[in-house]
């Protein structure tokens, strides 16, 4: 189930994410994880890197490469044992 608290965890573990993966990891909507990671945003948690794509014209080539939203957890991280 996906809530503030799970993807907060699951950020701080990853230290970052594309959106997809996060959506993906959930079983959830990309819209509903970009709400949740904009309240970590708004707390300053989490920040939005530049986004990458598939190939190096960034999708402007008229290929299917999708420019990915990658989030970042900028709050403390959590102790890997």
């Amino acid at each position: 189930m996906m809530t503030p608290s799970t993807v907060r965890d699951y950020l701080k573990e990853r230290g970052s994410a594309p959106l997809s993966d996060v959506a993906l990891h959930f079983d959830a909507g990309e819209d509903s994880v970009r709400a949740v990671l904009d309240l970590w945003i708004a707390k300053g948690r989490v920040r939005r890197l530049a986004a990458g794509a598939g190939c190096s014209k960034a999708g402007s080539c008229g290929c299917a490469c999708k420019v990915e939203e990658i989030f970042e957890w900028v709050g403390e991280r959590r102790a890997v044992a």
